[in-house]
């Protein structure tokens, strides 16, 4: 058992970490303005609060985080806090790329009055979206591949820039406070409560209206999709693993690999749904390829992920289908 602070803890991920946390007996504090949840406790944030381990904090973390109240001692810190959503990327790329630095900023500030145990900061896969034009990106693809930008002027690298940032100013504030530090770089996880913003939930639901024609973009493009239940249990894995300190570490499924086209066919074909396929064309800077290699994820932790694509779209698509 453990003190755990969680920044985004409303949010897909942030919720279902908090749940794991409280399951095991960690005392969990939860930080979130609630921008995804329209300012409410949704039934599924309101389940977990009913429980006597996890306390709510409502705050805007792109302000000064001074009047935050956090215990003097903490034994880890998942930072989560983000915005997060492909379409969001294309849509409010200042705000994006705004917020996700400030959150950064606060949280690390916030942290100089107390005592941290470890920190994990949770990234993204997309920071290597720009490797492909360069010709840097291979596959499976591991740590080392290098970051690279071509240009600020790609609205799709609001998230990604933003985010790479984020690992900088964490590895070496913890560097420089003696904690230690891990970045967690998760590709493509999904599952129930993700919102509507990423391709998944969006397939579930276009396909549930009955549209048809139904357009894909980026139909030839193919992804790793992770289930959030291994993704919670990997990086908790990762926030307990010693040898984790000044590391990066993807975490993702890399059993399966999907074209997105093949996921549309089967997301609505799973509704009992056949339209039209439409290919829309691919979005600017998506990468063709995404899959990563986990072996630093096994070598570190011994964890592999359990559940394949066809369990995981089983509970999704109920989720939303009860909605």
């Amino acid at each position: 058992m453990g003190s755990v602070l969680i920044t985004g803890g409303a949010g897909f991920i942030g919720l279902a970490l908090a749940r794991y946390c409280a399951s095991r007996g960690d005392e969990v504090i939860l930080v979130d303005n609630l921008f995804k949840n329209a300012g409410k406790h949704d039934a599924d944030l309101t389940g977990v609060l009913e429980g006597d381990r996890v306390t709510f904090l409502e705050a805007d973390m792109t302000s000064p985080m001074d009047d935050v109240p956090l215990p003097s001692r903490l034994d880890i810190v998942y930072h989560l806090a983000a915005i997060n959503g492909t379409r969001l990327f294309y849509e409010m790329p200042y705000e994006v790329a705004r917020t996700n630095l400030l959150v950064t900023l606060s949280l690390l500030q916030r942290l100089e009055t107390i005592s941290i145990g470890r920190l994990v900061y949770t990234s993204t896969s997309e920071v290597y979206s720009g490797c492909e034009q360069l010709d840097l990106l291979k596959i499976p693809t591991d740590e080392s591949v290098p970051v690279a930008f071509p240009q600020p002027t790609d609205r799709r690298y609001s998230y990604a820039t933003s985010k790479f940032a984020g690992e900088f100013l964490c590895l070496h504030w913890g560097s420089h406070r003696s904690v230690p530090t891990s970045v967690i770089r998760y590709h493509n996880v999904y599952g129930p409560r993700m919102g509507q913003k990423h391709v998944i939930p969006e397939f579930i639901v276009r396909a549930s209206s009955g549209e048809d024609p139904f357009t894909i973009y980026g139909g030839v493009e193919t992804r790793a999709f992770c289930y959030v239940d291994d993704a919670i249990e990997a990086t908790c894995l990762v926030g307990e693993c010693a040898n984790a300190d000044q590391e990066i570490v993807h975490v993702g499924n890399a059993r399966e690999e999907i074209a997105i086209r093949d996921l549309a066919q089967l997301v609505t074909k799973r509704l009992g749904k056949f339209p039209k396929f439409v290919e829309g064309g691919r979005r600017s800077s998506s990468v063709l390829r995404r899959c990563p290699d986990v072996s630093k994820l096994d070598k570190l932790t011994g964890f592999k992920a359990r559940v394949m694509l066809d369990e995981g779209l089983t509970h999704t698509i109920r989720f939303y289908a009860n909605r």
